[in-house]
């Protein structure tokens, strides 16, 4: 009885540290393979930089998130379209009745848009770390000097 035991343990274990929906051999390998790479990426950039290596992360994933978004406006103008939009200096190079100019103005100002996204999220997360960092040393010095 204590064979049937031993492997449930080990089942429940599996359970826990893989989400369930991950179902196929490479969502598997994926996984493990980037717990292995992340794991010891995350006890040196906490060493190095200490409370401050979260919020870097945290940025850090947000800006590779938003870069990949970024790319969907240009590939749907290179699908749809056919052509590559890059600045609004090849928009007025189209027709100015054609669809394409149209097209072309969307697409750079929604990579605009998302590029001042990207800037606001980068720019507010640092702020607003910067003023925690200010009052936890505000608090220090305070609760320091009343010893």
């Amino acid at each position: 009885m204590s064979n049937p035991q031993k492997p449930q343990p080990s089942s429940q274990q599996s359970k826990t540290t893989q989400p369930s929906s991950l179902k196929t051999q490479w969502g598997l390998k994926t996984e493990a393979f980037l717990e292995k790479v992340m794991e010891p990426l995350d006890v040196v950039g906490s060493r190095l930089m200490g409370d401050l290596w979260r919020t870097f992360y945290l940025t850090l994933q947000d800006a590779i998130a938003l870069s990949l978004i970024l790319q969907v406006p240009g590939i749907i103008g290179q699908i749809i379209l056919g052509k590559s939009f890059s600045s609004f200096d090849i928009c007025l190079l189209e027709n100015p009745l054609g669809v394409n100019r149209y097209a072309c103005f969307i697409v750079v100002a929604s990579d605009f848009l998302l590029w001042m996204v990207l800037a606001g999220r980068i720019l507010g997360r640092f702020w607003a770390d910067l003023s925690e960092l200010q009052n936890s040393k505000r608090r220090k010095s305070s609760g320091s000097g009343k010893q």
